[in-house]
């Protein structure tokens, strides 16, 4: 009798649960163990912002799957509060621990989905109480635990990505006053500056005193937040959130010898196999190809993370499933904007030998004379010789998700100005201008 395989899955939120539906659909008699070193599985964490806002909605409201019923509906095997130490690769199985003690979990294949971690600043190490991170639903709660048992006024927000921006917005509609500092000169990070400007100004708008070009220098004494200096002055806090991004979860890989990226991500090939044979790697805690740098990237998006994660466990089970890659799609909402950019800025053009030029244009989103419609920002990133598109970024009040995932297409497929000025794309009055903004940059950009 030949026994049934077994495939172990480390990690239970995007990528992990998604390996695991998808190894058990395609092995429907292989036994899946997913090992969760933490009380939660399967939520978004995407959505804690938006939480944060309502103190009187469920952080739960975010978790698509409960233990019994994954195991009802789909068979998995979830073993909560179990850490996976270390992989042997030689013996074929992982070392966990849980409630106090150590034991082995044999496995055919293996997939490593431990994610990725709050970046924590130097000046931060010591986390005072009052001084919070936003990655994990743990996260929400202690933070929205805290706005209702103290009486929170000041509140500090450093960092200007998509989680800075989505917590300072939160506790100012909450009536906290909120300063938010950042280090650079873009918001988000990456922006040109007409999206800075326009991005800075809706979050003001929202009543957060928004300082550019600033930095966390140290935290006051004591084991309470209450001062932080900054190059900007001193400031009075009695609530912090540090959102100056994130980094990959890989504690595990590095035990185990399994060779890291240069990015400091896992190393995986096309398959997402890792450098130890039937162990595999996908979401946060693993690089994702780019298809316009041709190397390994950080990549933490829930997007990818279900992407890489169905494949990786399709692999587990003895496919051959190849990831595609990814061009650096990012979208987000501030306030009452879409904000949206994908591939590559003018330096990383340069730095592979390119020659990028800049096109942008603001036009309105909807037909002439039609109610409604605001004005929209394109830029594009494109080689003057091949006039090859490279990369963008989009900004207004509707129109760019959309806008947005056609350029994507457009960078996966390798387009030029002149594919994406001829697209017969869809026109009414009521949604778009005669002129998609979109195909006008490209018409611009073949002008130059």
């Amino acid at each position: 009798m030949i026994s049934a395989r077994q495939i172990v899955i480390v990690g239970g939120v995007a990528a992990g649960l998604a390996a695991a539906s998808r190894a058990r659909k395609r092995d429907p008699a292989a036994r899946v163990v997913v090992l969760e070193r933490g009380g939660d599985i399967s939520y978004g964490a995407c959505g804690l912002t938006l939480n944060l806002r309502d103190p009187e909605r469920s952080l739960d409201d975010l978790v698509g799957y409960s233990p019994s019923r994954l195991a009802a509906e789909r068979g998995l095997d979830i073993r909560l509060f179990h850490e996976a130490l270390e992989v042997d690769g030689r013996r074929r199985e992982v070392r966990v621990a849980c409630a106090g003690s150590e034991h082995a979990i044999p496995f055919d294949s293996l997939v490593i989905a431990t994610g990725s971690r709050a970046r924590c600043p130097g000046w931060a190490a010591h986390r005072p109480e009052g001084l919070f991170f936003l990655r994990t639903l743990e996260d929400g709660r202690r933070l929205k635990r805290a706005l209702m048992e103290r009486a929170c006024r000041r509140a500090l927000v450093v960092g200007g990505g998509h989680i800075g921006i989505g917590v300072a917005e939160a506790l100012s509609a909450r009536g906290l006053a909120v300063t938010m500092v950042v280090r650079g000169t873009a918001m988000p990070p990456g922006a040109p500056p007409e999206v800075t400007v326009t991005v800075a100004e809706e979050v003001r708008r929202s009543g957060v005193d928004v300082r550019l070009g600033a930095e966390v220098v140290a935290l006051g004494a004591g084991e309470r937040l209450r001062q932080v200096e900054t190059t900007a002055g001193r400031l009075d806090a009695d609530l912090g959130m540090v959102a100056v991004g994130f980094e990959p979860e890989t504690e595990l890989a590095r035990r185990s010898g399994i060779r890291l990226g240069d990015t400091g991500a896992i190393a995986v090939n096309e398959r997402l196999e890792t450098s130890l044979a039937g162990v595999f790697a996908a979401g946060d805690c693993a690089e994702s190809h780019h298809r316009l740098l041709g190397r390994g990237v950080f990549a933490p998006r829930g997007t990818t993370a279900r992407r890489q994660g169905r494949l990786a466990g399709e692999n587990a089970c003895g496919g051959s499933a190849v990831f595609g890659g990814v061009v650096g799609t990012a979208l987000m909402k501030v306030g009452g904007l879409e904000v949206g950019a994908v591939g590559i800025d003018e330096g990383q053009a340069a730095s592979r030998g390119l020659r990028p030029k800049v096109v942008a244009v603001r036009h309105r989103t909807r037909g002439r004379g039609v109610p409604g419609g605001s004005e929209i920002f394109v830029r594009l990133v494109f080689d003057d010789a091949s006039k090859r598109i490279l990369g963008g970024w989009l900004c207004g009040a509707e129109g760019v998700a959309r806008r947005l995932d056609v350029l994507a297409a457009a960078l996966t497929a390798g387009w030029a100005l002149s594919d994406l000025e001829s697209l017969d794309a869809g026109y009414t009055p009521a949604l778009s201008p005669v002129d998609d903004p979109l195909l006008l940059a490209a018409h611009e950009g073949l002008k130059l």
